[in-house]
């Protein structure tokens, strides 16, 4: 029924699972029953796929005679997934609490990183007044060939180098492994090198070693993405927005992080952060909820703090006097509510 990883991302297949460990207790149930228990756990589903697991338990084989002891093993391994991964969230939340306290928050507008990579960076890096120039990273973190020399032998093309900063040189190779995958100029020049037969570990090495030179320049000089590849950067607020609503943030978090974050941007990078936002703020209130939405009065909020605002006045003057958005802080924006 769910190939592949298909049983680990649906949200339809572990529910049922549990509430049915064999076929049997799935055709007792029926559609009916089914689509009833999906509801109970607030679940979104489409009814060809209840339709699709009836039938598959229709003409599923017998379950094992060992299904009750299985299906109890799998169910507290499945309760550690979700509790190791609910840890992760909030580790992860974490991190953007401390990156958005540093200048590495601008590395976010470099395509193909992003919060976890560039809280990384931070961690591992350490202030960027300690390293003089792009090569004083490289050479901490070992990111170049050691070299052997004896009488007249001389091979400048050996392993990396044995004395590194191990944690600060692995961080540095996922930073790489990211730009392959998603950052369009990193992954041509990945597949030029690889057209070379070129080994894999040293085209990470490479790439990790080329952006030490763009995010040095950015972290130092407290500028955003500026690269020859002309590749459209990102925008620190809205990744950091992003990163968020994915990892379930509580509203008050977010504005804290977004404030912090916007002390961070160059003033005339304002504008263009804003666009974005703007973007995400009209379509909050164009949605089907009625009453106060949490995500808006926090985009709003941080529209004030970039200075940006353009909203509807006739709507606004409609809807009566503002009120103080409550996930503020004391340095409260005056919030008209939709």
């Amino acid at each position: 029924m769910f190939p592949d990883d298909g049983l680990w991302t649906s949200p339809v297949a572990l529910r049922v699972a549990r509430r049915a460990p064999t076929a049997e207790a799935i055709r007792q149930a029926g559609i009916p029953g089914v689509t009833r228990w999906l509801r109970e756990d607030r679940c979104r589903f489409q009814s060809r796929t209840v339709e699709r697991l009836v039938a598959w338990a229709g003409n599923a084989a017998s379950a094992d005679p060992l299904a009750p002891l299985l299906t109890r093993i799998w169910q507290q391994l499945d309760d550690d997934r979700q509790a190791k991964s609910q840890q992760i969230l909030q580790m992860e939340r974490e991190i953007a609490g401390f990156l958005v306290h540093t200048p590495y928050v601008l590395t976010l507008s470099h395509p193909g990183i992003n919060v976890v990579s560039a809280g990384e960076l931070a961690g591992e890096m350490g202030s960027i007044e300690h390293y003089a120039n792009a090569k004083a990273i490289t050479g901490r973190a070992g990111l170049f060939p050691s070299r052997y020399q004896s009488d007249e032998v001389d091979h400048a093309d050996g392993p990396l180098a044995r004395f590194r900063n191990h944690l600060l040189r692995a961080v540095w190779l996922r930073v790489a492994a990211n730009l392959v995958k998603c950052n369009a100029h990193y992954r041509g020049m990945a597949q030029l090198w690889k057209l070379k037969e070129i080994d894999a570990r040293d085209i990470r090495t490479r790439i990790a070693n080329r952006a030490t030179r763009p995010i040095f320049h950015m972290v130092s000089g407290r500028k955003l993405y500026d690269h020859p590849s002309r590749l459209d950067r990102g925008y620190v607020l809205d990744k950091l927005r992003q990163f968020h609503l994915d990892h379930q943030t509580p509203p008050q978090q977010i504005l804290h992080d977004l404030k912090q974050a916007i002390d961070q941007l160059p003033q005339e990078a304002f504008a263009q952060e804003a666009a974005p936002i703007q973007q995400a703020y009209q379509h909050s209130r164009r949605g089907r909820r009625s009453g106060p939405v949490h995500i808006g009065e926090i985009l709003l909020a941080t529209l004030a703090r970039l200075g940006v605002l353009e909203l509807e006045s006739t709507k606004s003057e409609a809807q009566g006097p503002p009120r103080s958005c409550p996930t503020c802080e004391p340095d409260n924006v005056v919030v008209p509510m939709g």
